[in-house]
């Protein structure tokens, strides 16, 4: 065979180590996103906001028309909202747009991609890194969930994720407790 021909055999196995290198990285990419996660959820709560019942929580920077920023802002995916908040020399700021305000979700990529979610009269920005990709896809999901009539998170999946923030010692046990019954309704 020539140097340009291959067998399929080859082809074969030329897309098996493809397939295995994209898989690398996939998994990388979710360990730094993971990492990148738990960091923001604690230095969300050291400044003073309420994330224990966010799905996810991601740190961002500034834009450009956010002046006085005493912190980095942080974002958060809540089951009935997407919330950024900041401390500035004058207060906190904290902008919410519950979920089923949103009409769409756009990522911009670029040097530092952004996710841009869209509703009627209020937009957000987050210029996040990595995570641009997971957020916006967080998002699309629950919004296809509220637009199915399925309930966008399960009780069990929020137990289990509060299961997670003890074991990691974001939460006690006290407050695990109480809020899993809350959640159970029990």
């Amino acid at each position: 065979m020539g140097i340009f021909k291959k067998t399929e055999i080859e082809k074969a196995e030329r897309q098996q180590k493809i397939d295995e290198i994209n898989q690398k990285k996939q998994e990388k990419l979710a360990e730094v996103q993971d990492k990148s996660e738990k960091k923001a959820r604690e230095k969300a709560a050291l400044s003073g906001f309420n994330v224990t019942e966010a799905i996810y929580v991601f740190s961002c920077l500034p834009n450009d028309d956010e002046k006085g920023t005493i912190n980095m802002p942080f974002g958060a995916i809540f089951s009935d909202r997407v919330a950024k908040f900041q401390k500035r020399w004058t207060g906190n700021v904290n902008e919410e747009i519950p979920l089923k305000s949103i009409s769409s979700v756009e990522v911009s990529k670029g040097l530092l991609p952004t996710v841009t979610v869209y509703a009627s009269g209020n937009n957000i920005t987050f210029k996040v890194g990595v995570e641009a990709q997971k957020i916006a896809t967080i998002i699309r999901e629950m919004l296809s969930n509220l637009g199915s009539g399925v309930q966008a998170v399960d009780p069990i999946s929020q137990v289990e994720r509060l299961a997670q923030l003890l074991e990691k010692g974001l939460l006690t046990s006290e407050e695990f407790e109480a809020k899993k019954k809350e959640i159970l309704g029990l």
